[in-house]
């Protein structure tokens, strides 16, 4: 049986959705906070095994990984002062149903030291995986292009892409194509201890960002570098995020700063077949998805 925890999260439903086009809903479940969402019924409906799972409550975890073999561990959102001792829970609560296989969605280049969510999440996750005894598939993403066009209608609309980085380089991936990977990794017999790192085959500028913007979408986009110290208050004023979610980000932009995401890996086309998909072609599917909007 595969697990794939976070149901209603935009990652694990991309991984979901590649399982059940496998055509392996009768060996799949799923955890979620909420059993009764939309999607989580229609998953149910499906065949899909739909558990309570709550990365805060070990037990709880534990009674969900029955009779699993392999689970994807998907982080949750909450502050990070709280997202290790989570994932330390459902570790072991792994251990205690006898899950077989763990694999956890990571972040490229865990190591560094600057990013907050990487020094006090993903590395000692990924540390305490390794430490468990169970076998193990560790996946670092890189940075998700769709941050790029989350605030995508005001960047055509001020022909301006706003974001941290001036001439560094930076890699990035779709969400939708770590969906597919993920899925694939759940469903094949995957050797322990691989860690693969995830990127497009090439790394980009933001100048690079927005001259392909303006190809895509028709409209003249220019970059405006946002200087990392002044991102908190961008995140907060300009969008709404809370303070404290956008100060944990500081760290992140400090790195992108610092060219430690200028980094190319060909582990996609390794564990798929084929690279993932380049910039260009992920803009070219947002576009597609907005004109195909009812």
């Amino acid at each position: 049986m595969i697990f794939v925890s976070g149901a209603n999260g935009q990652l694990a439903r991309a991984v979901i959705t590649t399982i059940l086009a496998a055509g392996r809903a009768g060996s799949l479940a799923v955890g979620t906070r909420e059993v009764n969402s939309p999607f989580a019924r229609e998953l149910a409906a499906m065949g899909v095994g739909v558990r309570h799972a709550d990365f805060r409550d070990p037990d709880l975890m534990r009674r969900a990984l029955q009779d699993v073999d392999k689970a994807l561990f998907i982080p949750t959102y909450d502050t990070n002062d709280l997202r290790l001792r989570q994932n330390l829970n459902a570790l072991e609560a792994a251990r205690a149903a006898g899950v077989r296989h763990i694999v956890y969605p990571s972040f490229l280049n865990a190591e560094s030291a600057r990013v907050e969510h990487s020094r006090l999440v993903h590395f000692p996750t990924e540390q305490a995986i390794r430490d468990s005894g169970l076998a193990f598939t560790i996946l670092r993403h890189a940075l998700y292009a769709d941050i790029l066009v989350g605030d995508l209608q005001e960047t055509l609309k001020n022909g301006v892409l706003r974001r941290v980085g001036g001439k560094a380089r930076c890699a990035y991936v779709a969400r939708a194509d770590l969906g597919v990977s993920a899925a694939q990794v759940l469903m094949r017999d995957e050797p322990s201890g691989r860690v693969y790192s995830e990127t497009m085959e090439q790394t980009y500028s933001g100048d690079e960002v927005a001259a392909l913007m303006s190809e895509v979408f028709g409209r003249a986009v220019r970059y405006q570098p946002v200087a990392s110290s002044d991102w908190s208050r961008y995140m907060t004023e300009t969008w709404g995020v809370p303070p404290e979610v956008a100060s944990s980000t500081v760290g992140t932009m400090q790195a992108i700063e610092a060219g430690e995401f200028d980094l190319v890996s060909s582990d996609y086309r390794e564990i798929t077949g084929r690279p993932a998909r380049p910039m260009r072609e992920f803009l070219e599917s947002v576009r597609d998805s907005r004109l195909s909007a009812p």
